[in-house]
């Protein structure tokens, strides 16, 4: 599984109770995959850098949500055609985040544990 940042920008004038739906139906998409959802963060109404037109509409405020998970990457065209299909939503981007070393492979530094008194003699 990959970790990918998700940010979605909403129109302003979709209540609180309907950004919840958009958000409950990634989510839900990402957890029926085998995803894990390890953040949401919800930046609020933002007035935007410029306009955003849409066919008959200007948009200057903006609601703006992050979405963090690991899922795999077939599941982000799911997303991707949620996404356009839904009028609510402006802009979106799925931002694939660079993965972690595992701790394992990190040698403990702890000079009080006699079990890695040999890790901390390789390095002096």
């Amino acid at each position: 599984m990959v970790l990918y940042d998700f940010l979605m920008i909403v129109k302003s004038s979709v209540p609180k109770n309907q950004l919840g739906d958009i958000l409950r139906r990634t989510g839900t998409r990402v957890l029926d995959a085998g995803g894990v959802i390890t953040d949401v963060t919800s930046y609020g109404t933002r007035t935007l850098a410029y306009e955003f037109k849409a066919p008959g509409e200007k948009h200057f405020e903006a609601h703006t949500v992050q979405m963090s998970f690991n899922c795999a990457p077939v599941v982000l065209e799911n997303l991707k055609h949620d996404m356009r299909t839904d009028e609510r939503v402006l802009r979106w981007i799925a931002v694939k985040d660079r993965a972690l070393k595992p701790l394992k492979n990190f040698p403990a530094r702890d000079p009080r544990n006699p079990l890695n008194a040999a890790a901390m003699t390789k390095d002096a």
